[in-house]
């Protein structure tokens, strides 16, 4: 009988058999050749189980492994997109952010006009008759006013033009709203929309890619009103005018000097985004 030594259990059941058949019978032999028979069955039986579940289970590795490779590609893919949400939503909120400044200037404009309006109705009402002594109050009233130096404010002329000429820049009327600030600029020098009309000439500019012309208005802005409320834009639409310009290093230090001062202004958070940003490269 031949003997397959490539699997020892069966080499050692066989080996353990033939030592049993050389003190046995014919009869016995038989009984014996049908138990190992039904033992090699019962051990193939095992093996081909065996077989089959070692398939089913690298079936199983195969597909959790092209689910992982799907999942990491969802991942990086969820990643880049993250990435660049945060990149335009950086790039985009300080255009926003100054459109929605620009818009709320608009309301509080118009309702310093409706106010104003409102005074003026309200003083023509509360006019003496003309008789003698009223003419005698009034006069003196007069001259009283004529011997005071009134400190200027915004008329409801100044801010139709000014109104006017904000509405050009957001149309995109850039040229045209640069020429409206200026002849409103020339017209009302010392009011509180001044400094924002020289902020809206620089936006004008940078509107249009000019940022030398728009270094220039938001620096005639720090020098003239270094109290107004546009100080922090202005300095930030100067250091993104720089790094525009491929001034790094003074965009930088613009940058810095804007979070000094004004540490609490939005301004200065996006300031800070930027300084990040320029380090890190």
């Amino acid at each position: 009988m031949k003997i397959d030594k490539k699997h020892p259990v069966v080499f050692l059941l066989l080996l353990s058999v033939n030592i049993l058949l050389l003190g046995t019978t014919s009869e016995q032999n038989k009984k014996v050749y049908e138990l190992m028979y039904e033992d090699i069955q019962a051990l193939k039986l095992q093996v081909q189980e065996l077989t089959e579940a070692m398939k089913k289970v690298t079936g199983d590795l195969q597909v959790i492994k092209e689910q992982v490779k799907l999942l990491g590609e969802l991942v990086r893919k969820s990643q880049a997109e993250e990435n660049n949400f945060k990149n335009e939503l950086r790039s985009n909120l300080p255009f926003q952010y100054q459109r929605l400044q620009g818009r709320l200037e608009e309301i509080q404009f118009q309702l310093n006009s409706l106010q104003e309006s409102l005074q003026q109705l309200e003083n023509l009402g509360l006019q003496p008759r003309a008789d003698e002594k009223g003419k005698s109050i009034s006069k003196k009233t007069e001259e009283h006013k004529s011997d005071t130096a009134t400190p200027q404010v915004v008329t409801i002329p100044a801010q139709e033009m000014y109104n006017n000429a904000y509405g050009d820049y957001l149309k995109g009327n850039f040229d045209l709203a640069i020429e409206s600030f200026r002849l409103f600029l020339q017209q009302y020098p010392n009011t509180p929309l001044s400094d924002n009309a020289l902020y809206w000439i620089g936006e004008s500019y940078y509107s249009q890619g000019k940022y030398i012309e728009a270094i220039e208005a938001f620096n005639e802005l720090l020098l003239n009103y270094p109290s107004g409320d546009k100080v922090p834009p202005a300095y930030l639409k100067k250091g993104m005018s720089l790094l525009n310009m491929g001034k790094k290093e003074e965009a930088l230090a613009t940058f810095k000097l804007l979070v000094s001062k004004y540490p609490s202004q939005e301004e200065s958070r996006l300031a800070q985004q930027k300084i990040k940003e320029l380090v890190e490269k």
